[in-house]
């Protein structure tokens, strides 16, 4: 039931509606009083019921419910969406009835930590001599050097090979009687549908997954790729988690394997049962990868895994390209062989889960080719296709989705218009203009915008990444403001003269395409970004100030700011390049190269990793500092190298981008003011995350048995 006026004067008898009409409408306007506060009231009361359930209850409840259970206090993680300890109080009971049974062990790392985990009991894999009257025959010595898949997960969370004992603690010596491992992947999968993939300009037919046309930037170690598995719910708490429910890289082995027998499967006229490409298209999120070439999508048995790396010696360099058709013997008898595609226009279509690329056959070619994958990122910053709505315990002003009802003209694309171009060639200079974007499509960008008094405004749609080719440049006034949300740029912002202010949130730009620069006078001009991942900042001439939250300035060894007489405010950011601002005000953050502060009077530096021979301002509880004050020489350089931040990757087109390594100091790791690492990876909360799965281990474990961490990324 909803109480608004028009419900409360339905009650009242029509003789008083009708002399109400007649008077001008004072009775309505009470009770439209009267209703909007019963809403409230009611609101509160739905509120207040819903609050009796884990399920439904504020996230300041969960502790509470948590005390009437008995569950022991963990560590509060807050400022992500990835994760809260509302599960982990929900399965209590059901943990609790399992208790010390490896699935619990499994679903108790999942909860603790919102990382996918699998759970493994290393005595299983143990080389053994084995008792006559116990035989087991998958646990042999010696491995099958024909199962090239099996050899592929060798030392891995689903490794099936024995090993010899080793008397090491966990996580260092894996394989003894007393020991589980709970192997958790940090790095998560996101989907994208529908994208634009990207033709190789220099070959035809050849395209990449990637909308840029990133290629691998750097070689990958065993287990990365480019493409990511989505994991699948795990419906049961009983099951341990297998391949296809952790977000591990895909691998070409698998995928081969699994293509082959669905096309023997149809050729022998069975039903198959694939676990990557479920033939039922909405089963769980569908394919791990699907392709449509010119808006016709290609069935999974006309998929082809290849090795799509360079061909040897050949220039102009060429990949490896697939046959147009593929004949399957049949294995029974009276069933004929097929041909794989069975219609002489269609063509296989050949992929490279690794490298991230597409091939098709020769002479063959396609218009548009639009791809559905996952890729591997650590978290929710930069452009994505994950849940950007704000939570409801933010405060940042720039954390949610723009509001339309601020806007006064509503553009969609597609929708109201087919491309971004043709939207932005709609504004209207002295309007509010809010251009949506509904897909994960390509757009191409208008270079060249002059939008005095204009608020123009460019969101991509919640859980969508589109992305923007070129560069963006506007001019306008000071009443002229530019809001940004959701966006992959590949190319540099140019802001040129006097704005406002320019928002940024939830957005990419190609650190290679020169990030964002100013020119001209713009006193009054504020930039400001949050959960972004941008190239260098760079002002021929002082500006109001610029301001980052939760994001990555990346320019290599080059200067990553270069803001002459400007106010210079970060938190939680990662900076990669050398910094030169007027003021500085910076809390949990990471500069990989040396700052030069002007006004090193005004300002502060806290919880922060500053380059020694930095000038800057005040400082706060910041490494290297805190570790040398007072020591000698030798043992002070010897403590600053060790506290050196080093990064899994900090390349941009890498899954484990500015991620910090597992091997970097503890001080490094724990040494923000809430307790987690310094820098943009701060608000994973990564260190509460797994104190929380070590304080949790103890009322699981039986009595015995060490259990340990390992991260697969």
């Amino acid at each position: 039931m909803s109480i608004d006026a028009e419900f409360l004067m339905a009650r009242l008898p029509a003789f008083y509606r009708e002399r109400d009409a007649e008077m001008g409408g004072p009775l309505r306007a009470l009770l439209e009083v009267i209703a909007e506060q019963g809403a409230v009231l009611e609101e509160d009361i739905t509120r207040l019921y819903d609050n009796w359930f884990i399920e439904t209850c504020d996230d300041w409840l969960v502790p509470y419910i948590g005390d009437l259970l008995g569950v022991r206090g963990l560590y509060p993680v807050s400022g992500t969406q990835a994760f809260g300890l509302r599960a982990y109080v929900a399965n209590s009971l059901r943990l609790r009835r399992r208790k010390g049974t490896l699935p619990v062990l499994e679903q108790l790392a999942f909860d603790t930590t919102g990382w996918r985990a699998r759970a493994v009991e290393f005595f299983e894999l143990l080389g053994t001599t084995q008792y006559l009257e116990h035989c087991r025959p998958q646990n042999v010595r010696t491995p099958n050097l024909r199962d090239a898949t099996q050899l592929e997960r060798v030392d891995g969370p689903f490794d099936r090979a024995a090993h010899t004992v080793e008397v090491r603690s966990l996580p260092a010596g894996r394989y003894n009687i007393a020991n589980v491992g709970l192997y958790l992947w940090r790095l998560q999968a996101y989907a994208l549908q529908r994208a634009t993939a990207r033709a190789m300009t220099s070959l035809a037919g050849f395209y990449s997954f990637d909308a840029l046309g990133r290629d691998v930037a750097e070689p990958l170690l065993r287990g990365e790729g480019m493409l990511f598995n989505r994991p699948r719910t795990e419906q049961e708490i009983t099951h341990l988690a297998q391949p296809e429910n952790v977000p591990e890289p895909l691998s070409r082995r698998l995928l081969h394997d699994e293509l082959t027998a669905l096309r023997q499967a149809l050729t022998d006229g069975e039903t198959p049962d694939p676990v990557y490409f479920p033939l039922d298209r909405e089963e769980e999120g569908g394919p791990v990868l699907r392709i449509w070439l010119d808006d016709v999508e290609v069935p999974p048995e006309h998929l082809l895994v290849c090795n799509l790396s360079p061909l040897p010696g050949v220039v102009p360099q060429e990949w490896r390209r697939p046959p147009a058709s593929v004949t399957v013997k049949s294995s029974k008898a009276g069933q004929p062989d097929k041909t794989f595609p069975g219609v002489a226009y269609l063509f296989l279509v050949g992929f490279d889960p690794v490298l991230g690329r597409i091939a098709l056959p020769a002479g063959k070619t396609a218009n548009r080719v639009e791809v559905a994958y996952s890729y591997g990122f650590p978290g929710d910053v930069g452009a994505g296709p994950y849940d950007r709505r704000p939570l409801r315990r933010d405060d940042e002003p720039l954390q949610g989705l723009l509001d339309p009802a601020d806007f006064q003209v509503l553009l969609r694309v597609p929708g109201d218009h087919a491309t971004l171009a043709d939207a932005l060639a709609a504004v209207i200079a002295g309007t509010r203009t809010l251009i949506y974007l509904l897909d994960d499509g390509t757009q191409e960008l208008t270079p060249d915008l002059n939008l005095p008094d204009t608020h123009l405004a460019i969101e991509a749609a919640n859980q969508r990444r589109p992305v923007l080719i070129g560069d963006l440049r506007l001019r306008g006034n000071l009443d002229t403001r530019l809001s940004l949300s959701g966006l992959l740029l590949d190319g540099q912002l140019r802001l040129d003269g006097a704005l406002g202010e320019v928002n940024l949130r939830h957005c990419s730009l190609t650190p290679s395409k020169g990030g964002i620069r100013h020119t001209g006078t713009g006193s009054q001009l504020w930039l400001r970004l949050t959960h972004c991942l941008c190239g260098p900042l760079r002002t021929s001439k002082a500006i109001a100030g610029v301001e980052g939250r939760n994001s990555v300035f990346d320019n290599g060894d080059d200067l990553a700011f270069d803001l002459p007489d400007t106010r210079l405010q970060l938190d939680r950011c990662s900076v990669f390049g050398a910094s030169a601002a007027g003021e500085l005000e910076a809390s949990n953050s990471l500069f990989s190269a040396k700052l030069n502060i002007a006004r090193r009077q005004e300002g502060c530096v806290r919880f922060c990793y500053v380059p020694s021979g930095s000038q800057t301002p005040r400082r706060y509880r910041c490494l290297p500092d805190l570790v040398t004050q007072g020591l000698p020489t030798a043992q002070a350089k010897s403590e600053r190298v060790r506290v050196t931040p080093a990064f899994t990757s900090v390349s941009f087109s890498h899954p484990a981008y500015a991620q910090l390594r597992l091997s970097s100091a503890q001080e490094l790791r724990t040494g923000a003011e809430d307790g987690a690492e310094m820098g943009v990876w701060n608000v994973l909360q990564q260190p509460q995350r797994e104190a929380n799965l070590h304080q949790a281990l103890d009322e699981y474990l039986r009595f015995g048995l060490e259990a340990g961490v390992i991260f697969v990324n």
